[in-house]
């Protein structure tokens, strides 16, 4: 049997007191008869989430035992009409990206900076109790940022491939083995690409190899999951 959400219950994740009874004093602002339910690291919004199903989780990201993010993932894996409300002092691009891959897009969802008014808070709290999105104004810039990055550094399908064999370890010989290419035109496609993401291969101090590969981490283009799937494919 499918249990469904509580309409009425309200998981509040932070290690700091006075940000859970201030988000605490918010719901109870707006939803007088709620439950609310407080957890003071990642684990134990899980476990709150997955005994409870509310229909709202509050996640901070910065939290001992387990991050907010990491928790969100298992959250909305397992419970897939809970919404989540990421509120942090985190909002640049490395935990907005991060946050974009773990939530759905289809997910009711916000992300608030805690410089954030209390109305925003709470426009953010009802934007996603109803079903819907929102996105503090710096987030989105963010978010317009990285959809421009990405759109520069689109890669073909082909490059993607010798990105993720470079990821791996695996050397221009043994590529172009592989992909049935001269070596010679895995080193253009290499070139492309470490013109896309801005990297200078003729600079010496760092192995572009090993750079292309953080930068293509910290853009998105890759993830550890395509790492892992590209690994296994070549080594088993």
């Amino acid at each position: 049997m499918v249990l469904m959400n509580q309409q009425n219950t309200f998981v509040i994740a932070d290690d700091h007191p006075p940000i859970r009874a201030f988000s605490k004093s918010v719901l109870k602002d707006n939803f007088p008869n709620c439950t609310v339910l407080e957890a003071r690291t990642g684990q134990e919004a899980i476990d709150l989430s997955l005994k409870n199903h509310p229909s709202l989780v509050i996640m901070d990201i910065a939290m001992p035992d387990l991050d907010g993010i990491a928790a969100t993932q298992k959250i909305v894996q397992s419970l897939p009409q809970t919404g989540i409300v990421i509120y942090s002092n985190y909002g640049d691009e490395v935990y907005v990206r991060k946050v974009r891959q773990t939530v759905p897009v289809d997910r009711a969802f916000a992300y608030v900076l805690k410089t954030a008014t209390q109305d925003q808070f709470t426009q953010a709290i009802k934007q996603v109790h109803s079903g819907e999105v929102w996105l503090h104004p710096d987030v989105q810039q963010v978010v317009w940022k990285l959809n421009v990055n990405k759109r520069s550094t689109q890669l073909t399908e082909i490059q993607q491939q010798i990105l993720i064999a470079v990821s791996i370890g695996k050397t221009n010989d043994w590529i172009a083995e592989k992909l049935y290419m001269s070596n010679k035109t895995i080193q253009y496609h290499l070139y492309s690409i470490y013109d896309k993401l801005g990297i200078n291969s003729a600079q010496k101090k760092v192995n572009p190899r090993n750079e292309v590969v953080c930068v293509s981490l910290l853009k998105g283009l890759i993830d550890m999951q395509d790492l892992k799937l590209g690994y296994e494919k070549e080594n088993h």
